[in-house]
């Protein structure tokens, strides 16, 4: 039953991202050809990749943390609490930001270490390759099963009863699994825009592409919830 249950909550955990998931192929699709055939777009960029160089990893902790802690509580207070921030969104804010800090920071070495396997070439072989260890290997068995886990534990307020749980079959195919279809959807025409780029501007596309997978991801959690007191 647990196989079948594991199975079900991915085909609708794939049917829920399809739309967004194809919403995000268009925005990349836009932005790759901004990228080759707008000169002030290509401008715009190359400043931008500046400020990565400058910045070094001190850009994706920034970078992270804002759009993967700060944007979706502030989206939250604005359009499902009518602009009356919590406690919880405290709590949030604050448990949130050092994971996405972290994981920036790890994003960025992974990149990193994927262009000097790799190569730092555009064509379809390269980026292909780089995708496919992304998403079959770098997220199935580790970014997701860290994510997944730590906010199950943060929800649960990080309780000492809570952590067992995480490190079952069950949680894996009621949890693990369904937010691993949900980020293929989003994230495999993500990474494909992202490895496409030069390595200056890998790691801020990566950003807009959480940004915007935030603006999705609050929106489908938050639709229907009761308003905070």
């Amino acid at each position: 039953m647990t196989l079948r249950r594991a199975w079900e909550t991915a085909v609708q955990a794939a049917r829920q991202n399809l739309l967004p998931g194809l919403l995000l192929q268009s925005v990349m699709a836009c932005f790759i050809a901004a990228y080759l055939f707008h000169d002030g777009t290509r401008s715009f960029l190359a400043a931008v990749g500046d400020v990565r160089r400058e910045m070094g990893y001190t850009f994706a902790l920034a970078g992270y943390i804002i759009s993967g802690a700060l944007l979706p509580e502030l989206l939250r207070i604005v359009f499902f609490q009518k602009f009356r921030m919590t406690r919880r969104n405290l709590w949030n804010f604050a448990t949130a930001a050092p994971f996405f800090a972290i994981m920036g920071s790890i994003v960025d070495f992974f990149y990193t270490c994927q262009n000097g396997w790799f190569g730092t070439g555009n064509d379809f072989r390269t980026v292909a390759i780089k995708v496919l260890v992304d998403q079959f290997l770098y997220s199935p068995f580790f970014s997701n099963p860290i994510g997944t886990g730590y906010f199950a534990l943060r929800s649960a307020g990080f309780a000492r009863e809570a952590w067992a749980p995480v490190f079952s079959w069950q949680f894996v195919a009621e949890r693990m699994v369904p937010t691993q279809i949900a980020g293929w959807c989003v994230w495999i025409p993500a990474v494909t825009c992202v490895y496409f780029m030069p390595p200056a501007l890998q790691l801020p596309v990566a950003v807009l592409v959480n940004s915007f997978w935030v603006l999705i991801l609050t929106t489908l959690t938050e639709r229907g919830a009761t308003r905070p007191v």
